[in-house]
């Protein structure tokens, strides 16, 4: 059998995969506008579950008010959103997928006019690169211990409602990024200067989590290994010290954030990133790698460089059932840039074509009028 098709099995949690195969978690810009559940997202969910992935993984959500990053973004922070992510989880619940919510501060990208306050991070920091960049204002202790408590409640609440796990949102600039980066954090207490101070916000939180939450509730962790872009202040081997450390503290596995599976490290060009990490992390941590993965190829391609499981992101939204086409080594229908018409034929939402067409997504995903 192909390795894609075989039963992974989680590190700490008593939970097993049925295939290699996970939806990477996507924004969708499509749950109602005070953070519950739509039917427009929950309809895109089913349809995923039902695709035949071994896990899907939501999009980033807000842990509590202050942390809201964009408009209509999913919401778990507090017990008003409980009874539609409980029914969320029953409609999911007939389906052999793992289901995941991925958690979400946004710290200094946090929206204000959503939050309605300033935007926080480990401290504050200018980018002059950034038109109209606003510095955010630097977080206090007590401020900081807020928000491990939020996230712990915010994971508990995922747990209550039914969900399998969830995985926190460590990679793209949002505040973990913020804590780990020496870029972002100038901080000189216990929350900076060194990688001990610097990983001590993360570990904090997934130990915060794993106390509030069943032994088999699944915690998974997605990282931005090194600098991209704007994102700097980052070392491949800096968090590689941080996944191992965040391992025994509790997390089940560790999703790497690069926009190409494939692609060479950084700090070591004649390396690939993947097959780096994979082999320095800790050997029962399994590894989930997403990126440019859209073949067949890609995702055996993705395997042999050390994952253990492929997310798959762009082709599973306008591709009904990858997994059944990936099980025959079959090409995808329909690759992008997928038209409007195929993606509402196949019940893409009015609010996530409007997603796709704003000005920073278009050029990663493109869709046609026609």
């Amino acid at each position: 059998m192909n390795k894609l098709f075989s039963e992974i099995k989680l590190r700490n949690a008593s939970q097993t995969l049925k295939n290699a195969i996970a939806v990477a978690p996507m924004t969708t810009s499509q749950s109602n506008p005070d953070g519950t559940v739509s039917e427009a997202e929950a309809a895109w969910l089913e349809r995923l579950a039902a695709d035949d992935y071994g896990m899907v993984i939501t999009c980033a959500s807000a842990i509590s008010k202050q942390s809201i990053a964009f408009h209509n973004q999913l919401s778990v922070g507090d017990d008003s959103k409980l009874p539609g992510l409980t029914q969320l989880a029953q409609r999911l619940k007939g389906y052999k997928a793992k289901t995941i919510i991925q958690l979400c501060h946004g710290g200094s990208r946090a929206t204000p006019e959503l939050t309605g306050s300033p935007a926080y991070s480990a401290s504050s920091y200018s980018m002059p690169q950034i038109q109209d960049f606003v510095s955010p204002l630097a977080l206090s202790i007590a401020q900081i211990k807020d928000i491990i408590n939020d996230f712990a409640a915010a994971c508990e609440r995922v747990a209550k409602a039914g969900f399998d796990g969830i995985e926190f949102h460590g990679a793209n600039g949002y505040l973990f990024t913020q804590f780990i980066s020496t870029m972002t954090n100038l901080r000189d207490d216990e929350y900076g200067g060194n990688l001990v101070n610097r990983a001590r916000f993360s570990r904090e939180v997934v130990r915060a989590c794993r106390s509030r939450v069943p032994a088999d509730f699944i915690l998974g962790f997605r990282m931005s290994f090194e600098s991209m872009g704007m994102e700097t202040g980052l070392d491949m081997d800096e968090n590689i010290q941080i996944s191992n450390w965040l391992a025994e503290d509790g997390i089940d596995y560790l999703h790497v954030s690069h926009l190409q599976y494939d692609s060479p490290s950084i700090k070591y060009p004649d390396q690939i990133a993947l097959q780096y990490i994979s082999t320095r992390i800790d050997k029962d941590l399994p590894l989930i790698c997403a990126g440019g993965i859209t073949t067949f190829e890609d995702a055996n391609k993705a395997l042999e460089y050390g994952a253990d499981i492929v997310a798959i992101g762009r082709a599973a939204i306008g591709n009904v059932n990858l997994p059944g086409y990936f099980a025959q080594n079959e090409e995808l229908p329909f690759t992008m840039p997928y038209s409007e018409n195929h993606l509402r034929e196949i019940g893409i939402g009015e609010d996530f074509l409007n997603y796709f067409r704003l000005p920073f997504i278009k050029a990663n995903l493109k869709i046609m009028k026609e």
